[in-house]
């Protein structure tokens, strides 16, 4: 069976913006992380039929509902440093897709040999709705009117006279109650 393309589907978890070495760096990957819709549980059915697998790999239960993780490895073995993906237009963004997120996934499904499973490697992310701050977006703070920013022309730094630097010894004795 070939790549297929999944319907709208709300990301659960992703770990696109780096790899994910929880495990180790042999074992480095991109992961993402849906609830099975109906559409999702058609299209994942439809492979493993087609496939004569006996299982499907990935799949858990998360309060109540049914989960799936995909997963790629070969861009980490490859030197990629975060998931590429893309917009509603198929034009490559900075973004990635986290939490929250509306997107569609280019899924490549592969029988495993070993125990005639089927594993679906994600493949590809188009981002539909950006409903998260992560992944390259702000971090949910309103703007601040006159105030500094990073494309505001940068200061020299102003050094502190050198008696201004020294420790304040008298009061060494209270340094006891700290715990480190």
């Amino acid at each position: 069976m070939s790549k297929f393309i999944t319907d709208r589907v709300t990301v659960d978890f992703a770990w696109l913006n780096k790899p994910d070495t929880k495990f180790g760096e042999d074992t480095a990957n991109f992961n993402l992380s849906i609830e099975i819709d109906e559409n999702t549980q058609d299209q994942l059915k439809a492979a493993v039929k087609k496939l004569g697998a006996t299982k499907l790999n990935g799949v858990w239960e998360k309060d109540g509902k049914r989960m799936v993780k995909f997963k790629n490895r070969i861009l980490v073995k490859n030197g990629a440093t975060s998931f590429p993906c893309v917009d509603s237009q198929n034009k490559p963004t900075q973004m990635t897709a986290s939490g929250g997120d509306v997107v569609r996934l280019l899924l490549s499904p592969k029988v495993i040999s070993r125990d005639n499973s089927l594993s679906v490697y994600l493949e590809g992310v188009q981002i539909i709705e950006k409903n998260s701050d992560y992944g390259g977006g702000g971090a949910g703070f309103d703007a601040v009117d006159d105030a500094w920013t990073d494309d505001a022309p940068k200061a020299a730094p102003v050094s502190e006279p050198a008696s201004a630097a020294e420790p304040d010894v008298e009061n060494e004795e209270l340094d006891d109650d700290l715990p480190f």
